[in-house]
């Protein structure tokens, strides 16, 4: 291995552990140790067969890995038994609603894709089967980072095992940079540089500068979140009882998206729709600048025949703006994959899991999207990531700036107030400060709960 291999290995192997030491902080809570494990149920004989219904993002049914490689070696392992699956593919919202149906009427699916901000929540309303002494048994779980394995505890016990965790970064359309005459391969720096370039390269209606999801839904408040990092602010107060997105840095981050909505730079139409759909216009010509978790993975799936050099000409990745004066940030999520409560099948349903997340589907499937492993052994193959995503790189240069937001169970509905401060300031409803504030008073009143 060549001097600049070792180095990328080596900055790999920092950033991931950078940010994964936030992890016990901002996503399981408060870790308790129970006195007593809980007793491992009795292993279900395999019936003739089988119907194993999944709940996961629609986007994961899209390549190889996770689940066409996982239902076929399961499939090899048991061929005594025929398995039928119920492949259920949502967006982000209707994911969690469905599940809390689901499981609201006593019929969960057998696996489901947990938000790691879910994972209190989830775990304190009994839905998650305890899964930690099948993960402790699993001959992979040593190969897990350990701080991601503290990410898949709630109060000292595991719910699941990691899918992939990802980092937002800009991705933009160095065509409509060309045709704005503007330098492609010099993407904006801060806020302000992000508004006149963004500016440019508005033509409305073929295509505009700059979008950003305002519509009811988690990247909605993850996008506010992350600006708000960048003017030195926060989500909630150091001992998480207060709201504090509604402070100076947080009311400049809303007034900038009100100001790009004010300025016809950006649509009103980013109020609707799935936020998905915002990510595909910037490949699809329709919009210059977005913030995203991946770049050739989406591309490949709009564009036929997309190579990583076609790609580098006419798209590029780099750093998330920073606020005037402020500092480098983006936010970082993840995905669990664990077993409902009631689970029809549970043992096979975390055999299905140990396939699908393995480090081996983890790699294809994270190499694919531009996600981020957690596996060591991931860790140490930058070369494998960089021959498939020529924007790799700037993933990784991301991590050391990344925030996660808190993993509490009141976390979904302070966001939802958030959501909808975010809606109505953009709409010209009520001002930034305002709004915020009246989502800030619903999230204390939650957590004064």
């Amino acid at each position: 291995m060549d001097r600049s291999r070792e180095k990328a290995l080596f900055v790999l192997t920092a950033m991931i552990l950078s940010l994964v030491c936030l992890l016990p902080v901002f996503s399981t809570g408060k870790r308790e140790q129970p006195a007593v494990e809980a007793a491992e149920a009795p292993k279900e004989v395999v019936p003739k067969e089988v119907t194993l219904t999944i709940f996961a993002r629609a986007y994961t049914w899209e390549q190889e890995a996770p689940w066409k490689i996982a239902k076929a070696e399961i499939q090899k392992r048991h061929p005594e038994t025929k398995f039928t699956f119920v492949e259920e593919g949502f967006n982000y919202a209707d994911l969690r609603s469905k599940f809390l149906t689901a499981t609201a009427g006593g019929n969960p699916p057998d696996v489901v894709q947990v938000d790691i901000i879910w994972l209190g929540e989830y775990a304190d309303g009994g839905l998650l089967t305890d899964l930690t002494n099948k993960l402790q048994a699993w001959s992979e779980w040593p190969d897990v980072v350990s701080s991601f394995k503290e990410g898949t505890k709630w109060k000292g016990r595991s719910y699941g095992t990691w899918l992939n965790t990802d980092v937002r970064i800009m991705v933009y359309n160095k065509k409509l940079f060309r045709r704005a005459g503007l330098d492609p391969n010099r993407p904006p720096q801060d806020w302000n540089e992000l508004y006149d370039m963004a500016k440019k390269m508005t033509s409305p209606p073929a295509y505009y500068g700059y979008a950003f999801p305002a519509m009811k839904g988690e990247e909605s408040s993850m996008r506010l979140f992350g600006m708000l990092y960048s003017g030195g602010g926060q989500i909630l107060t150091d001992d998480m009882k207060r709201a504090a997105f509604n402070s100076d840095a947080g009311v400049k981050a809303l007034q900038f998206h009100v100001k790009m909505i004010e300025d016809g730079i950006t649509p009103k139409s980013v109020v609707s729709g799935d936020y998905m759909d915002i990510d595909r216009a910037v490949f699809q010509d329709k919009f210059a600048i977005s913030f995203m978790t991946k770049t050739l993975g989406l591309a490949k799936a709009l564009i036929p025949d997309l190579t990583p050099e076609k790609f580098k000409e006419d798209f590029g990745a780099a750093a998330i703006p920073k606020a005037p004066g402020g500092k480098w940030s983006t936010m970082a999520g993840g995905w669990l994959l664990s077993v409902p409560k009631g689970a029809k099948h549970p043992d096979l349903a975390w055999e299905l899991i140990s396939i699908a997340a393995s480090a081996d589907s983890q790699f294809k499937y994270t190499a694919a999207r531009g996600y981020v492993p957690t596996f060591y052994s991931l860790m140490k193959r930058p070369e494998a990531y960089y021959k498939v995503d020529p924007f790799f790189n700037v993933i990784l240069d991301q991590l050391p700036y990344a925030y996660f937001r808190p993993g509490i169970p009141q976390y979904p509905e302070i966001s939802a107030a958030v959501q909808d401060a975010v809606q109505a300031a953009v709409l010209g409803q009520v001002s930034a400060k305002p709004a915020l504030d009246a989502a800030a008073k619903k999230a204390n009143q939650l957590l004064a709960q």
